[in-house]
């Protein structure tokens, strides 16, 4: 639990010849510092610091080609979410969110809609990487039917993460709002990065989760392609090295991936519940 702030204000010095604005401004930051820690609080710092690492990886697509890339995604979103939790339990924040209640529904909504679409994927992927395993034996005993068969799974798992990803890239934008809405800067703060947070983790989310539906669907289609081929005696052996090539691929995508999937969605009910704990009167 981390220890709640002070409310003193300390006055800095004001020289003669200081001007009213300046003052002003001093004055201002003075106020916001007493209801609420500034940006250099570690709490914030450190929040601030995840989301930009967070925004920075996406931009980069640096996760997108293997599963331990995929994987590090996962725990940096992770990390995120612990800022998150820490943000949270300070009385300032509480206090804040109690005060919005549409803000704080929003983010309710939001975080249930990630951690179903992460349950939804963990499960998807789960059941794509028991299709490519199956249709790579297919394969190497050369059951067309069985492969055929495969080939069909595998682009229905493929269309349910795609589909996944359609639900949750709204979340990738950042909320706007109205300064004016919310009481007082402090309130403004809360809700600004807690908006900046959902946003970079449905955009690194919908990133993952194209790279994979994008790899399945690659497979499938290799897979239609090389099946035209696979009567001419001179290119079987090639088709067939192929076909278990790119399959081969898409497993060690998705190799690994369960345990860190698991992780991630319970930290996503965590803050949920977190969520709800500020705002349920306890009794």
């Amino acid at each position: 639990m981390i220890a709640g702030f002070r409310r003193s204000i300390s006055l800095p010095g004001l020289s003669p010849s200081a001007s009213p604005s300046r003052c002003r401004r001093r004055d201002a930051q003075h106020t916001r510092s007493a209801s609420f820690p500034c940006r250099s609080h570690p709490v914030l710092s450190l929040l601030h610091d995840e989301i930009r690492s967070l925004r920075a990886s996406a931009d980069l697509g640096c996760y997108t080609s293997s599963a331990s890339a995929a994987a590090t995604v996962f725990e940096r979103i992770d990390r995120l979410l612990a800022s998150l939790d820490d943000l949270l339990r300070l009385s300032q924040t509480q206090d804040s969110l109690r005060r919005l209640p549409a803000m704080t529904d929003l983010l309710l909504d939001d975080f249930l809609r990630l951690a179903d679409a992460q349950g939804s994927y963990r499960s998807a992927a789960i059941v794509l990487a028991q299709h490519a395993a199956e249709a790579r034996a297919a394969s190497r005993r050369r059951d067309t039917t069985r492969l055929t068969s495969a080939a069909r799974s595998l682009r229905r798992a493929e269309k349910d993460i795609a589909g996944l990803v359609s639900g949750i890239k709204d979340l990738a934008r950042s909320r706007p709002f109205a300064a004016g809405k919310w009481e007082g800067a402090a309130g403004a703060e809360v809700a600004g990065i807690l908006a900046e947070a959902v946003a970079a983790i449905g955009a690194a989310m919908t990133l993952v989760f194209s790279s994979v539906s994008q790899a399945a669907a690659a497979v499938a289609a290799s897979m239609a392609k090389e099946e035209s081929r696979r009567g001419i005696c001179g290119l079987r052996k090639k088709t067939e090295e192929g076909e278990e090539a790119t399959l081969e691929m898409l497993e060690e995508r998705l190799e690994g991936m369960e345990e860190g999937c698991e992780k991630l969605f319970r930290s996503l009910i965590n803050i949920r519940v977190s969520l709800l704990n500020i705002i349920t009167p306890s009794v």
